[in-house]
């Protein structure tokens, strides 16, 4: 995977928020690591934390802040990994 994906990638997990950056997941170090199928898998079950522990949160309480949060963060795994995917895809399509 090349660089420039991967820093496409990583600024989808990485959030700024008065001048303070925040990594969901710092993604270079696991593309270095593992497969981008390992680190996919990965970002879903991640995704899917988010979206229990959002499911909790508006049963218990839909004005709660940290529903946003969830959301953004869900979100943003979910364009990471189109991300990926679209990588991955446009590789098999050129060989």
């Amino acid at each position: 995977m090349t660089k420039r994906v991967i820093n496409h990638v990583q600024e989808f997990l990485t959030i700024i928020d008065d001048g303070k950056v925040y990594q969901i997941v710092n993604v270079e170090l696991l593309l270095r690591r593992h497969p981008p199928d390992a680190v996919i898998a990965f970002l879903r079950e991640l995704q899917s934390d988010y979206k229990k522990e959002l499911s909790q949160l508006i049963k218990a309480d839909r004005t709660d802040s940290r529903i946003n949060e969830l959301v953004a963060k869900s979100f943003r795994i979910k364009m990471a990994i189109n991300t990926i995917k679209n990588y991955e895809k446009g590789v098999k399509d050129a060989a």
